[in-house]
């Protein structure tokens, strides 16, 4: 699981920035919302981001994407551009590195990864373990090749195979990937985030996503759930298939009118696009869920009625025993009102005055208890920020 995610210098995130999973003291919903990963440290599953657009919400999970994206990827040439985007508006920064941090934990073990990156290379990369911050490699700059040095026994073969492999551009995790060697430590965090779900954006891709994994035969009882999902939240669908053919979906449901003891055949194109969303953020829900995963999600209510989104973000919160986590950014400040909701959960991004991201949190402020339940009034009068300043 994740304890914190650092950027600096990254779209918006003109400084540094700490997001942090760490859970506060209280013990609302601890049994379901709060994981301890080791001794003494309980991480949340959920985060929710407030604020206006254009604040930096989007550029946050850009983030997060890019890094954990970045890992695993291969570039045929050393001259491919990294994809890093600087924060632009300044004189000095889009000349400056961008920095990446991610501290989790991984069967009780605590890990440390640090990026430093710019368009075109890799300037450093650095994985440490345990609060010793034992190192398990460090890879540095030496001209233009990357000189990486392992605290693991390998043999000379194999560390230079690696340090061939590791383009300027690409990490060593993506390097390490293309040689046949192992090294445990390295293969457990390459393995954790490999688990992660793909960042899915746009109705079509949520709905595309939820295509390909309902066309499985082997996912019959996944099917039966999602059908039982649709029929509590009052769907006349008592059945649907899908196929995908290079991309397009074609798709077919079975409606029920109530009260008869008939079925109709509807084309897909004539579902609404809300139901299709709802049905592909259903699939993915139960997915992450399944594979105790980890899910980045934009705007996770378009399209859908405001109910049908706080039961998705129900039944996420509710499940027991479950490593999985969820950040998602909303502009639905009803969900504030919502008790199942801990207030370390939720965080604020606002913009500054130079157009650059800050990242705060609710319970940054205090008094919150005084507050009673009118947490979700206090954010629409303005009391914490993050807000749209609109003149009419």
């Amino acid at each position: 699981m994740i304890q914190e995610i650092s950027i600096k210098n990254f779209l918006s995130y003109k400084d540094k920035m700490t997001f942090s999973f760490v859970a506060d003291t209280s013990k609302f919903r601890e049994e379901t919302q709060v994981v301890e990963v080791a001794k003494g440290v309980r991480l949340l599953r959920f985060a929710v981001l407030y604020g206006a657009n254009a604040s930096g919400k989007s550029n946050f999970l850009r983030a997060v994407y890019f890094v954990t994206e970045f890992i695993f990827r291969v570039f045929n040439s050393k001259d491919e551009k990294t994809g890093v985007v600087p924060f632009l508006l300044d004189d000095k920064t889009p000349n400056e590195d961008s920095e990446f941090e991610i501290v989790f934990y991984v069967e009780r073990k605590r890990y440390h990864y640090y990026l430093v990156i710019n368009s075109e290379r890799v300037v450093s990369e650095r994985l440490t373990v345990g609060k010793s911050e034992k190192q398990i490699f460090l890879r540095c700059l030496n001209g233009d090749n990357s000189k990486i040095t392992f605290n693991a026994n390998l043999s000379q073969i194999a560390k230079e195979a690696i340090e061939v492999n590791c383009l300027p551009n690409m990490s060593v995790f993506a390097a390490y990937r293309r040689v046949n060697v192992t090294i445990p430590e390295l293969q457990m965090v390459v393995d954790y985030f490999g688990s992660f779900m793909p960042n899915i954006t746009t109705n079509k891709d949520v709905y595309l996503y939820a295509a390909n994994v309902l066309k499985e035969s082997e996912n019959v009882n996944l099917k039966q759930t999602v059908l039982s999902d649709l029929h509590n939240a009052d769907f006349n669908i008592k059945d649907f298939s899908f196929t995908v053919e290079d991309g397009e979906i074609k798709d077919k449901y079975s409606i029920k009118i109530k009260d008869e003891n008939k079925t109709y055949i509807m084309p897909g194109f004539l579902q609404s696009n809300g139901t299709k969303r709802y049905i592909g953020l259903d699939v993915i829900l139960h997915q992450l869920l399944e594979k105790q995963s980890f899910l980045i999600a934009d705007e996770l209510e378009n399209a859908i009625h405001p109910d049908l989104f706080e039961k998705i973000v129900y039944d996420f919160l509710t499940a027991k025993d479950n490593h999985s986590q969820l950040i998602l950014t909303t502009h639905y400040s009803g969900l504030m009102e919502t008790v199942t909701l801990r207030p370390d959960s939720v965080r604020f991004i606002e913009k500054r005055e130079d157009c650059s991201s800050d990242l705060f949190a609710l319970t940054d402020f205090k008094d919150l208890n005084s507050l009673g339940s009118s947490i979700y009034k206090a954010y629409r009068d303005g009391r914490f920020g993050a807000v749209a300043k609109i003149k009419y």
